[in-house]
């Protein structure tokens, strides 16, 4: 007999079982972070000078120079390509054990590009209504506060994709994917807690970069030794994608059909 699974996922221990798995996997971690993380370094370098480029070239009647906001979108899906390579091997690690990840997970192939694609189309499909609504934002708040508002409204669409979608990608990195639709229907009254249990990883996450940026800035390693704080940020990142993804995955069985 089918029997639907039990949905009562807690946040606290969903965050708990979430960070232990970690802890006991973090020599794997490192294993499988050590070359995304030199390779995300690389990217911001550049990425960080355009974005600086762009704001500068931003006026009244302007929205900045489309030659390097073209570049940042090119850097930005490269960036993209390395956090999706470096997700499926983590997930599969966390699943599967090493063997299912071996090496430093540098291979490339038809899942980690699955699951690229997938994460973008979840990124433009959380664009299109803050791309449709920010003419209204510009109008009604200031400058700075529309962006805040649309960058507000982008997170948490695209927060809510990724988690009451997770079932789909996360099968695609086990080779198990699950139908969208399907996924969408099992993830149902779940998704608010996926999307907090996220959200707290990701403000701790915001909160270590700022004592790390606060450190920098009172010492003066931030002029010193910029490359340090780039790459003191990028590991802080990478961590926080590595449990939010095993929270992620820890929720998984919950929204899988059991036979008994």
């Amino acid at each position: 007999m089918l029997m639907e699974p039990r949905r009562n996922i807690l946040i606290g221990p969903l965050l708990q079982i979430a960070l232990t798995r970690c802890w006991a996997q973090r020599d794997e971690l490192l294993r499988l972070g050590v070359v995304p993380l030199a390779l995300l370094l690389v990217i911001r370098v550049p990425l960080q000078s355009l974005g600086t480029a762009v704001g500068d070239s931003v006026t009244a009647n302007s929205v900045g120079d489309p030659d390097l906001t073209l570049k940042i979108v090119m850097l930005g899906a490269v960036y993209g390509l390395v956090v999706a390579v470096f997700s499926v091997n983590w997930l599969r690690q966390l699943t599967l054990g090493a063997k299912a990840a071996p090496g430093l997970g540098v291979a490339l192939n038809m899942r980690h590009l699955r699951f690229f694609c997938v994460a973008a189309a979840m990124i433009m499909a959380a664009s299109l209504p803050v791309i449709l609504l920010y003419p209204i934002f510009s109008i009604v708040l200031q400058a700075g506060a529309a962006l805040l508002a649309a960058a507000i409204m982008l997170f948490l669409i695209a927060a809510t994709l990724v988690a009451r979608l997770s079932p789909t990608w996360i099968g695609i990195a086990i080779d198990a994917p699950m139908r969208l639709s399907l996924a969408w229907k099992r993830t149902a009254g779940q998704g608010f807690k996926l999307v907090v249990a996220t959200l707290a990883v990701e403000v701790a996450a915001m909160a270590g970069k700022l004592v790390l940026a606060t450190i920098f800035s009172v010492t003066g390693l931030a002029g010193l030794a910029p490359m340090t704080f780039l790459l003191a940020t990028a590991i802080v990142d990478l961590v926080a994608v590595a449990i939010e993804l095993a929270v992620l995955v820890t929720a998984f069985p919950y929204f899988l059909r059991e036979t008994v």
